[in-house]
């Protein structure tokens, strides 16, 4: 079970949220902002409701 929970973790960590997130709005975070898909480029390009989901 602990391995289980090891691999989906990893799974959902790799998952690029704040890139999924921005392009939901319909901007590319890779072309605006700083370039970086992190949560700080999200809160600046997207908007502070949307950096929240990206943070944790």
């Amino acid at each position: 079970m602990i391995v289980v929970l090891l691999i989906v973790s990893y799974i959902a960590g790799t998952i690029p949220f704040g890139l999924i997130i921005a392009k939901a709005r319909g901007i590319d975070l890779r072309r605006v902002g700083s370039g970086n898909i992190g949560a700080t480029n999200v809160l600046r390009t997207v908007g502070k409701k949307e950096a929240a989901l990206q943070l944790p």
